[in-house]
């Protein structure tokens, strides 16, 4: 299966409140990054999204969570852990480049459509690191 990666997919965009670099994104499976499309995920799969970051702040424990980024509010995608430390190494330090790896289940209930979602980790002072992307989630 090919991966998508920041460096070669267009839709993929740095939020513009993080406090960190995004340096690469990995999104398994997902064979349309070839032509700068959005991941086609199905219901009842789980993906598997790796990422390679550097905070500007440190922390001992962070939380995360991949949101849809709805006109709204921002709606939490379910059957994740928010303990970002299960998917990175804690504590994170200013500076240090750090990868995190996550399976993200893509439930049946899930309507089959276009997402725009925002990936983020924060720590207790509301310092963030974050980024987003689209995912197509089909049947």
């Amino acid at each position: 299966m090919r991966t998508c990666s920041l460096d070669s997919i267009s839709h993929i965009l740095p939020d513009t409140r993080s406090n960190c670099t995004i340096h690469e994104v990995y999104i398994d499976p997902c064979k349309e990054s070839a032509e700068g499309k959005p991941c086609k995920l199905k219901r009842g799969v789980v993906g598997n999204m790796t990422f390679h970051y550097t905070p500007s702040f440190s922390s001992e424990k962070i939380q995360g969570r991949i949101f849809w980024a709805s006109q709204v509010m921002d709606i939490p995608f379910l059957g994740m852990s928010p303990d970002a430390c299960l998917s990175t190494s804690c504590p994170i330090e200013a500076g240090e480049k750090n990868t995190y790896h996550v399976e993200v289940p893509i439930l049946k209930k899930y309507p089959v459509r276009t997402y725009d979602l925002k990936w983020k980790i924060w720590n207790e002072e509301e310092q963030e690191c974050c980024f987003m992307f689209q995912i197509k989630i089909t049947k």
